[in-house]
């Protein structure tokens, strides 16, 4: 939504291909109905797309502790909750404002290239096949789909963290006036008892499931498909142990969210690798384009407060091709930079800049390497109102 939105402001003709049904991914279809930030700066700070979400929810009555969503202020996490259920609706209230074509449940299959330039993406959907070409390409995938079709190189597991970030699951329950206990199957031998954080929501409550031992390789189609699979195995055990407790013996089980809660997938190759020690120095750069304070999080790493840090534009350009931004989960970073940045409003700052740099870059007739991070930096800050937050946390 940030790069197609941003992109569309400045002027250039957008196609958003999307996988599923609706818009949001895991903030919608995922139930994460969670903005969260290392600081108390939400909602500032994250762009002119992010705001204008920010302000469709809260007009919905979907976010705001004067609608009973809860903000959550405790260091180092600062959470505010939201309604999955609206946030598709807000979001494609906005891309058809802004001029965003919308194609729905479409894949992207295989892509043409010539030498490092990609000509053309293959689509496929109710239609079955069909070409699209673009000047420039914007990869928010989550996976780097377009840009490994294209031949990109995948970033290898870091050494001190070679395991997937754990994935997690949201289940929702509401009150009833007759409540029974959720019939559930005894776990495998082995599993460690239930483990979950319990999100109160009016007149819901969510559970996000976790397995902190569970081996899973998220980064691969049957990695994937057996973690899904586990976890909602699990489901009836979870929603019973929640049951037992004293906050959980009115509630009975509604759903789970029908998208699994993938947190670290394949990463891409870019200009630039962000680091863990560039997250913990809080280093600035010179082409920074987006920036996170958000602590590691991993199941395999400590939750220090985290300073404000920068990324550059470097980190979005894929390495050894010419038309191609990757933004959001799949960018240039190592996994444990990537446990931090993989939040929905640095991930949509990211996409703005990445939006904003191809619109330009097709205007202005150059390529994206030669497009200066000033003036995406100065198209963002002028689009936000001079956002003081932004300026300050994109300042070289």
């Amino acid at each position: 939504m940030g790069a197609a939105c941003a992109a569309a402001r400045q002027g250039a003709r957008v196609l958003l291909v999307e996988r599923l049904e609706t818009l949001g991914g895991l903030g919608a279809a995922g139930g994460v109905g969670n903005f969260c930030f290392g600081d108390d700066s939400l909602p500032h700070g994250h762009g002119k797309v992010f705001d204008d979400i920010w302000e469709a929810l809260r007009f919905y009555g979907a976010i705001g502790e004067e609608y009973g969503w809860r903000a959550h202020r405790q260091p180092p996490f600062f959470n505010h909750t939201f309604d999955h259920n609206m946030l598709p609706i807000a979001l494609q209230e906005i891309a058809e404002r802004d001029g965003v074509e919308l194609l729905f449940a479409t894949d992207v299959i295989c892509v043409e290239r010539e030498g490092p330039t990609v000509s053309s993406a293959v689509l496929h959907n109710r239609s079955l096949c069909r070409k699209v070409e673009a000047q420039i390409f914007v990869d928010c995938s989550g996976d780097g789909i377009l840009a490994r079709h294209a031949g990109a190189e995948e970033l290898p597991p870091d050494p001190e963290h070679p395991q997937s970030i754990p994935p997690s699951h949201m289940i929702f329950l509401q009150k009833s006036a007759r409540p029974r206990l959720q019939p559930a199957r005894p776990p495998a031998a082995g599993l460690l008892p239930p483990k979950y954080s319990v999100w109160p929501e009016p007149e819901r409550i969510g559970l996000k499931m976790w397995w902190p031992d569970g081996d899973f390789d998220t980064s691969t189609g049957k990695g994937f498909s057996d973690a899904a699979r586990a976890f909602r195995r699990r489901i009836p055990e979870f929603v019973r142990h929640f049951q037992s407790t004293p906050q959980g013996r009115d509630f009975v089980f509604a759903c789970s969210a029908p998208m699994f809660g993938l947190r670290d997938s394949v990463r891409i190759a870019g200009d630039y690798v962000l680091t863990e020690e560039d997250l913990r120095a809080g280093r600035r750069f010179e082409d920074a384009v987006a920036h996170g304070c958000f602590p590691l999080d991993s199941a395999a790493l400590s939750k220090d407060p985290m300073p404000p840090y920068q990324i550059p534009y470097r980190s979005l350009i894929v390495r050894g091709l010419e038309n191609i931004l990757i933004a959001g989960r799949c960018f240039s970073a190592t996994r444990v930079a990537l446990s931090s940045a993989r939040i929905m409003p640095t991930c949509c700052l990211m996409g703005q800049a990445a939006g904003v740099a191809a619109a330009l870059a097709c205007k202005k007739r150059i390529q994206l390497r030669a497009m200066p991070a000033s003036a995406i930096r100065e198209r963002l800050l002028g689009d936000s109102g001079g956002d003081p937050v932004l300026r300050e946390r994109l300042e070289p």
